[in-house]
């Protein structure tokens, strides 16, 4: 009787183990497969990379200044209806160069609002454009990147007076904050969040 318990409790010491080493093996299957499916790990941009994305950055930010400034200024304005339709219809065109959705989107809908505002709107902005860009950072990950640092930018504004246009050139350092995309083998600019660096308020 002991030695038939003994054999029932060895088979079951050996069904156990089995078991165990059944449920082993599958868990690091499952392991691999999660690993292998997990996105690719961010790393730092090659040099190829990091200079075109500094490129459409230092662009875009010019372009987003830009876009909305009629050629030749029309100081004290107001801004005719035709030159008015001209910047409607180059604004997207600009931005889309270096901006894509949803940024895109939210630059389109900033510089259509300057060009419509009643109050005057780019009637007495003369230029605008960035002095210098710096990225401290700048990572990326299959077909997206993320890069933070400063840029510097100016622009060259008019109060219109009885003398003529008193002009002002106001220059604010930034810091900042991108999300880009590729596509169609081009870097865009795909979200973006600044701030004024201490000190650099207006």
């Amino acid at each position: 009787m002991n030695a038939r318990a003994s054999r029932r409790n060895h088979a079951l010491l050996e069904a156990l183990t089995l078991a165990m080493l059944r449920s082993s093996l599958m868990l690091a299957a499952v392991l691999l497969v999660a690993g292998c499916s997990t996105s690719a790990v961010a790393v730092s941009a090659s040099p190829q990379d990091r200079q075109a994305i500094l490129e459409v950055l230092r662009q875009g930010m010019v372009a987003e200044r830009t876009s909305f400034i009629p050629t030749p200024p029309v100081c004290p304005g107001p801004v005719s209806a035709p030159v008015r339709d001209q910047l409607l219809n180059q604004i997207p065109i600009r931005l889309g160069a270096y901006f894509t959705s949803p940024q895109l989107e939210t630059e389109i809908g900033l510089a259509n609002a300057v060009v419509t505002d009643p109050k005057g709107g780019p009637a007495c902005v003369y230029a605008a454009g960035v002095d210098w860009m710096r990225l401290d950072t700048v990572s990326t990950s299959g077909g997206s990147a993320v890069a933070a640092g400063q840029l510097r930018a100016w622009s060259r504004v008019a109060q219109w007076q009885s003398s003529g246009p008193k002009m002002a050139e106001p220059h604010n350092t930034l810091d900042v904050t991108f999300d880009l995309l590729r596509i169609g083998g081009k870097w865009l600019i795909s979200r973006y969040e600044w701030r004024f660096t201490p000190g650099s308020e207006p």
